[in-house]
């Protein structure tokens, strides 16, 4: 063994999974250009440099597209098409072509401060899953500067020689990723990204480990180093030592014969010992993530987020367009439910600019976000209804309304729901008359008025993520304070179970959707809280699905209502490892 010292490094967990193996190094570098004022004599030229480097990185794309077996290009080949609508936004274009035209920047020069003007735009967005559709931009802009410093046709080096390799590198794009896989390289690790980044949801719907925000890993390994990458707990151990080794071949023979025994539970309805059904549901946000659910013993879609279909463009998704992506996702699930939440984006997120209204936010987490977006942009939220309530000819669909505050709300969506319809019947085109309405209860005040609400709606369900945000006045994404973030908070718990107790009372159904209920450490004081219904990402499912099967909700009750009445945390703890260490199973 080497006699190196190890090295330890710890970043974002992306995707699951223990690999040890060498690894390979590549970095698309940074995007190094001079700052170069032309003359009006080489704008014909510098303009038609861009527009050369433009056809290239198409060319490049489509190439890595093609050469893609044909199952995985038709599934997940959409991540690429994005990168080829964004080179070919007419807009983008448009504008550094005036960078060149009008203010005399050389080409490399006016595409950044195109790339520069646009991540300005995101900069104060607070939420996580728009703001890094930026990276999407940052990855075409690379490739953009670099085809235009060499003229010739550039050749595709990357990921050459990766197979069983970890690959390393200073970002991730979803090429990389689609590449990546077809040459059976065994992990991920990236010095840039988010979770949320399409790369990042590329790489867990792929299944391949991967961990990202790794700072400066690529000065720390070399190539040929052989990495331990702990795709569990987001730490990556350069030179491991033969003890470091044994253990993590240790660790991985048992997360092997973990999902061999998790496949398994996943074949089994999900019902615990005293015979309660409990349904189990995804959380899903791209069509391309259909692929993970594919075969799964689920009970369906508990929330399909819709945002994906208003980023990385400049105008609104058309009312036949929403159709065509929708209609796929409720064919693909056979009669199973599928809840499509309306489109929950605000003032300070960023959306087309020809549906933009009023100014960004100073607190956008509190402004004009979700339904009351939609309220105020009648046409996009019509559009989009109509939309789902077409393709629930096609299957069983529910609508969502998020960031529901007051029945007013519930009441004027309603109204433009039926509006919709009403515009259906009249262009006679076919559509489900009868779908479920339901709100997302994800602030204090609907949480409080749940039992008032729930006589309104046919379905709630419970946003945890943005409950206990607002329920403690802390920002989870804000290093500073997101100690604070404490699901466990007994004003949490106690508004939950209120939920809960007003779905019952009004025999409406109620659904958990946020991280808590994907966390095996909530799931049983939740079953003990009554909760029937858990949707989270395709990812945990295994893992709570075998615990709600080992577990009786008749003796979680008590311990539940406990932990709640608890405000002591030394001793609320203690509960916490009860109720999760109890033995269940007689």
């Amino acid at each position: 063994m080497n006699d190196l010292t190890p090295i330890i490094i710890r970043g974002l967990t992306v995707s699951k999974g223990i690999v040890i193996a060498k690894c390979k190094r590549y970095e698309h570098g940074q995007n190094d250009y001079q700052k170069r004022f032309i003359n009006k004599s080489e704008v014909q030229k510098e303009t038609k440099k861009f527009n050369k480097s433009v056809e290239i990185t198409l060319r490049e794309i489509s190439a890595i597209k093609n050469k893609l077996k044909p199952s995985l290009r038709n599934n997940v080949g959409i991540f690429l098409d994005t990168h080829i609508h964004l080179i070919n936004d007419k807009s983008f274009l448009n504008n550094i072509q005036k960078n060149i035209k009008e203010k005399l920047f050389c080409a490399d020069w006016a595409v950044d401060e195109e790339f520069q003007s646009i991540k300005s735009s995101f900069a104060e967005m607070k939420d996580i899953y728009i703001k890094q559709r930026i990276d999407d931009i940052k990855h075409i802009v690379k490739l953009l500067i670099k085809n235009i410093k060499q003229t010739k046709k550039t050749k595709n080096n990357i990921l050459t020689d990766i197979k069983n390799t970890i690959l390393v590198t200073d970002d991730l794009s979803p090429a990389d990723v689609l590449i990546a896989y077809q040459s059976k390289c065994s992990g991920l690790i990236s010095e840039f990204g988010g979770r949320s980044s399409h790369s990042s949801i590329l790489s867990r719907g792929l299944e391949i480990p991967s961990i990202v925000g790794l700072k400066n890993a690529l000065d720390a390994i070399k190539d040929q180093d052989l990495i331990v990458l702990d795709g569990n707990n987001g730490i990556v151990i350069v030179n491991p030592d033969s003890s470091c080794i044994s253990y993590y071949k240790k660790i991985k023979r048992e997360d092997d014969n973990r999902k061999i025994s998790l496949s398994k539970i996943m074949e089994k309805e999900c019902v615990t010992i005293d015979n309660q059904k409990i349904e189990i549901m995804a959380n899903l946000e791209l069509p391309q993530e259909m692929k993970i659910i594919k075969g799964k013993n689920l009970d369906g879609i508990g929330l399909f987020r819709t945002e994906y279909l208003y980023t990385d463009r400049v105008d609104i998704p058309t009312e036949s367009e929403q159709v065509t992506d929708y209609k796929k996702i409720v064919r693909s699930l056979k009669g199973k439910p599928v809840i499509f939440r309306t489109l929950d984006i605000g003032s300070d997120k960023e959306i087309p600019e020809n549906i933009q209204t009023g100014s960004i936010a100073r607190n956008p987490a509190l402004g004009l976000r979700g339904i009351r977006y939609s309220l105020n942009n009648q046409e996009v939220f019509l559009n989009q209804v109509k939309a789902i309530l077409r393709a629930g000819y096609y299957g069983d669909v529910k609508i969502m309304l998020p960031m529901i505050t007051t029945l007013s709300e519930i009441q004027k969506a309603r109204e433009l729901i039926d509006l919709a319809k009403n515009q259906l019947k009249k262009r006679r085109i076919l559509f489900s008359d009868k779908v479920d309405i339901g709100i997302m209860i994800e602030v204090p005040a609907s949480a409080v008025l749940s039992s008032r609400l729930a006589e309104f709606v046919d379905f709630l369900s419970i946003g945890t993520n943005d409950l206990v945000q607002y329920t403690l006045a802390i920002d989870r994404v804000d290093d500073q304070v997101n100690y604070l973030y404490d699901p466990f908070n007994s004003a949490v718990l106690t508004l939950i179970r209120n939920v809960i107790e007003s779905g019952k009372k009004h025999r409406v159904d109620v659904s958990l959707c946020g991280e808590m209920a994907g966390d095996i450490q909530f799931t049983r004081l939740l079953l003990g809280m009554g909760l029937k219904s858990f949707s989270m990402h395709p990812s945990a499912i295994p893992e709570v699905k075998k615990v709600i099967v080992d577990s009786s909700v008749k003796d979680l009750n008590k311990l539940a209502s406990n932990i709640i009445k608890c405000v002591d945390n030394k001793e609320k703890q203690k509960l916490i490892k009860e109720i999760n260490s109890k033995s269940t199973k007689s």
